[in-house]
């Protein structure tokens, strides 16, 4: 079929990135830059963002659903399930859900639930994150966010991966970016003494919300970027776009173990087991400027080379030319 309108739907609201209050979207950033991508494969193409507060007008030759919405028949004629959430019960169970809804096609960030989704009979595409060397990519750096150790993110990722990837920062100069405010349970005070030290730690420390346009300086200019790998993308092998992102600024990365960044990406991160280790490992690095910059420099170049967010647009258009 000639594809000529594609959209992308989001399960909330438009404005993430512009609003200065409120949990920048990953979704949001990340539909916007696959749509751009694919309007400068084909510049005939009309390919939009869609979400509950913008509607598509008129019917489209195919919607892509960000996340798990159940198809609409009526906006569009072809319809592809794009896995690249991560789920708490875990991306399998969501999936064969899922599933019920019917739709044309379906894309995965994971090769192994890809692996296992074609086991049981149905057919889709590995579509691994692609950064968008456009906006991530090294800058100047600025000394007010030239921290020793940085983070930006929201308290998602458990007590567990949390007090072992990203509390030992707490040690050294931290930037730490995001939501990190714990709700007080009124009349119970007793439960808040029973908060994960973390949780009470972040609170103090965190510097709120980032402007989207600010997040690759701060990976360019902090000395460590860390990045802490939510537990269901582990279990199914995935390499995260925080990842690429950070790595495509120039920026220095220790990381969680997951297979996959270890094998394709292992001469340029810093891979950790966390907690003492990660101390270990931040005081080495902030010793060692020209190893920590030489090895940003080198995963830079390779990110950038090989993980374009113009080659996922790419397969994911000729995907939905095939449906």
């Amino acid at each position: 079929m000639g594809m000529r309108r594609i959209g992308f739907y989001l399960t909330w609201n438009l404005g993430s990135l512009q609003s200065k209050l409120g949990n920048v979207l990953g979704d949001e950033l990340y539909a916007n830059s696959l749509a751009q991508a694919l309007r400068k494969l084909d510049s005939e193409l009309d390919v939009q963002v869609y979400a509950p507060n913008r509607p598509p007008e008129g019917r489209l030759d195919a919607m892509v659903y960000m996340n798990d919405n159940a198809p609409c028949s009526e906006w569009a004629a072809k319809s592809l399930l794009y896995l690249q959430n991560a789920y708490g019960e875990g991306c399998d169970r969501k999936l064969a859900a899922l599933r019920n809804h019917g739709y044309d096609g379906y894309a995965f960030i994971s090769q192994k639930l890809l692996d296992l989704h074609q086991g049981e009979g149905y057919q889709g595409i590995f579509l691994p994150f692609g950064v968008d060397v456009t906006t991530f990519r090294p800058q100047p750096v600025d000394p007010a966010l030239a921290f020793e150790v940085a983070y930006v993110g929201n308290d998602i990722k458990g007590t567990e991966r949390s007090e072992a990837y990203l509390e030992p920062a707490a040690d050294f100069d931290f930037g730490l970016f995001g939501n990190w405010y714990v709700p007080r349970a009124r009349f119970r005070i007793w439960k808040n003494y029973l908060l994960p030290r973390y949780k009470k730690r972040f609170e103090r420390l965190s510097r709120g919300k980032i402007l989207q346009g600010q997040v690759p300086v701060l990976y360019s200019s902090s000395k460590i970027n860390l990045n802490c790998t939510i537990q269901d993308c582990v279990d199914w092998d995935v390499i995260t776009l925080r990842t690429l992102e950070v790595l495509a600024c120039d920026g220095f990365l220790v990381s969680d173990r997951v297979p996959a960044a270890q094998r394709l990406l292992g001469d340029y991160i810093v891979f950790t087991d966390g907690y003492d280790q990660l101390r270990t490992q931040i005081r080495h690095y902030l010793a060692h400027d020209e190893e920590r910059q030489r090895m940003a420099r080198a995963g830079g170049a390779f990110v950038r080379q090989n993980f374009s967010i113009e080659a996922t647009a790419d397969k994911l258009l000729m995907y939905l030319q095939e449906l």
